[in-house]
């Protein structure tokens, strides 16, 4: 490399706060029909992976929450052990409990849309 390619490469890296080694590591990984195009690169870092990791499966426990609560509800009107009342009362709760998570799951699933199309890169430092 000439003295100005890596003073970009490291001029790149800094803006990107990474070494200049995790920035050549990332631009291996670009898939060689989207060098020269502009197309972007999106790179995951292991932070971040765990860290989307542990929000999809906090979502999990939510959605798991919601459908014990409904398998309840249906297992006590079989049994005649609740009444209308109570049955609105807490489909009304796990509706809420669902509702809270929307705004969430809408977010991430337009966000993974978008990256769908886009090249990925792991970095794994």
């Amino acid at each position: 490399m000439s003295e100005s390619e890596l003073a970009a490469a490291k001029a790149l890296a800094g803006e990107l706060d990474m070494t200049v080694s995790d920035l050549v590591r990332v631009l291996l990984q670009l898939p060689a029909d989207s060098v020269g195009t502009g197309a972007r690169l999106v790179v995951v870092d292991r932070t971040t992976a765990a860290k989307l990791s542990r929000e999809m499966t906090r979502w999990g426990h939510h959605y798991n929450q919601a459908v014990h609560a409904l398998n309840a509800i249906a297992y006590y009107l079989r049994a005649n052990d609740i009444d209308a009342p109570d049955v609105l009362e807490e489909l009304a709760r796990a509706e809420r409990k669902l509702e809270e998570m929307r705004p969430a799951v809408e977010s991430l699933r337009g966000e993974v849309a978008k990256l769908s199309g886009e090249a990925l890169a792991a970095l794994w430092r």
